[in-house]
């Protein structure tokens, strides 16, 4: 009995010691000015924040925030407009969609938007950029299937989980470790981790 207490008072000072490690949480809600609805999607080491907001009139814009300062993000010509990444210099990737709805990813570098296009591929997104500007995101194949991939100097990596329906690259980390997720051939969904053979 004596030793039920003594676990019991135990488990009680963990629980309440694991309660008071959460109390330092802060949250700060992050809604672009006027914005009908606001979603932060990647942070750069320094605390700049990226992500998509859509406006009253329904179209999809990009930001950065930066300190306490948004700037809109709007590929020229485009549609809509999506930032998912930023990597430490400051280079910002996502998709944009233009007028004939055909959607490309884009990587936007000094004020300039380059536009990121799988060769034959039908959509093309960027999802994340690690500090030596390798790129993943995912493109659909002329056969409608998705896939992921990296672009890494100019080259194209289709990512390709074996038997899985679809694969998407979502974030590539400073050693080239790539996160994302697949469908298996039953229609369930997994995380992945793809890591270069040493």
């Amino acid at each position: 009995m004596l030793r039920a207490i003594s676990l019991l008072v135990l488990w009680l000072i963990l629980g309440m010691r694991l309660v008071a490690l959460a109390e330092p949480w802060t949250f700060k809600t992050i809604d672009f000015p006027g914005a009908a609805n606001t979603e932060a999607m990647g942070i750069s080491p320094s605390g700049d924040i990226v992500g998509r907001y859509r406006s009253t009139d329904r179209r999809l814009h990009g930001f950065l925030l930066s300190g306490d300062e948004f700037t809109a993000i709007d590929v020229p010509g485009a549609t809509s407009t999506d930032a998912f990444g930023i990597n430490p210099g400051g280079d910002i990737v996502g998709m944009y969609t233009n007028a004939d709805d055909v959607t490309h990813g884009f990587l936007l570098r000094h004020g300039m938007f380059t536009t990121i296009d799988v060769p034959s591929a039908t959509f093309t997104s960027a999802f994340g950029i690690n500090p030596r500007s390798d790129i993943v995101g995912a493109y659909d194949s002329p056969d409608g299937r998705r896939h992921g991939y990296l672009l890494s100097h100019g080259k194209f990596t289709p990512i390709d989980v074996p038997g899985a329906t679809l694969t998407f690259a979502f974030g590539i980390n400073p050693h080239g470790d790539i996160v994302g997720g697949y469908i298996d051939a039953d229609g369930v969904g997994h995380g992945l981790l793809v890591r270069k053979k040493h």
